[in-house]
């Protein structure tokens, strides 16, 4: 199929006041994974049902290997969808779901047979063949929908709509493990919708961080958590999330409140200083705040590690260390920093 392209598209449902994608623009590579990142309503499986031909453009393009699809019918896209909750048949062996697309593509039964086979054997649930699907977990009910996306070899683009909201917490990660190994294997590209960070950052090569219907940022897992584009991309990942103060920038330095906290060498202005937990320290120096509390995650050396939270003008900020803070007065220093305006980085 090649790469898939969005191309200043917009979206907008009959009825609704405004658009609900807006002027979107998107590349994703050939056989490789891509994850569309937001909160709900961000626009994420509209993009999704405009790929896979259930909604139409009302304005761009929407090309694959250079080709508008704008128009083509969704059964000639060999683009497959996985959702939310899996959807089989449930009068149905698990062998006879996954045969079922090659049937209605005018496959020989026994051919048909012996490709559900070999993709049930990729996605490990070969011994479920002979099951009804009633019997199955949910776990393996949604290994059986991903395989029924999978069987067609003309299948290109496989698109996955939070396709672990339904399993229990625990196997997330075998679902996650068992995707990447298919995605590599069977070389499909997949893109990924999910409200949820620790998902996108660990299935995806690219992620796209989503927020009313826009993209604000396309990046690698480590650029969009290092590099944010913008403060909710900053917000919205890491856990914590990015903290945010109000500053002014001044000949080169960043002050909060008259207090130098970092040089720059963006211009002179009010900002706003954006920092992660792990690029600042309490020490003996530095911003004055109020230690408000100590969230242990882990031990280290014997020490408990974890999330000291501050107060600084009745905003909260995050901060990780090792030993327990007790609350009280304290002095935060930034190790590292970014400098928005606007909602946008600036440096």
């Amino acid at each position: 199929m090649a790469s898939i392209e969005l191309d200043r598209v917009s979206f907008q449902y009959r009825g609704a006041r405004g658009e609900a994608i807006q002027n979107l623009s998107l590349q994703v590579e050939d056989k490789g994974t891509h994850a569309l990142l937001g909160a709900s309503g961000a626009g994420k499986t509209t993009v999704l049902n405009l790929l896979s031909g259930l909604l139409q453009p009302s304005s761009g393009s929407i090309l694959f290997g250079g080709r508008d699809v704008a128009g083509v019918p969704s059964g000639e896209r060999q683009v497959a969808q996985v959702f939310q909750f899996p959807v089989l048949y449930p009068r149905m062996t698990v062998q006879e779901n996954l045969m079922f697309p090659l049937g209605n593509a005018g496959w020989k039964k026994a051919d048909a047979a012996a490709r559900a086979f070999e993709i049930a054997r990729e996605l490990g649930i070969e011994n479920t063949l002979s099951s009804g699907v009633g019997a199955l977990t949910v776990f393996e009910r949604q290994l059986v929908a991903i395989g029924r996306a999978l069987v067609r070899p003309d299948v290109a683009l496989v698109l996955l709509d939070e396709p672990l909201t339904a399993v229990q917490p625990e196997l997330k990660w075998r679902l996650r493990r068992v995707l990447h190994k298919v995605q590599s294997d069977l070389g499909v590209t997949m893109i990924y919708v999910t409200h949820d960070q620790t998902e996108a950052l660990t299935f995806a090569r690219a992620v796209s961080v989503m927020q009313g219907g826009r993209i604000l940022q396309t990046g690698s897992p480590r650029d969009v958590y290092d590099l944010p584009d913008h403060q909710y991309v900053g917000f919205f990942i890491g856990s914590p999330g990015m903290n945010f103060l109000d500053a002014e920038v001044r000949h080169g330095r960043v002050r909060i409140d008259g207090i130098d906290v970092a040089t720059t060498t963006a211009t002179d202005g009010l900002c706003v200083v954006g920092f992660r937990a792990d690029w600042a320290t309490l020490g003996a120096d530095g911003l004055p705040v109020q230690v408000l509390g100590f969230r242990p995650d882990a031990v280290q050396n014997d020490l408990p590690v974890g999330v000291v939270v501050l107060e600084r003008d009745q905003r909260k900020v995050h901060v990780r260390a090792q030993g327990r803070v007790e609350p009280g007065s304290a002095w935060l220093r930034l190790e590292r920093h970014l400098l928005f305006r606007e909602g946008c980085r600036v440096a």
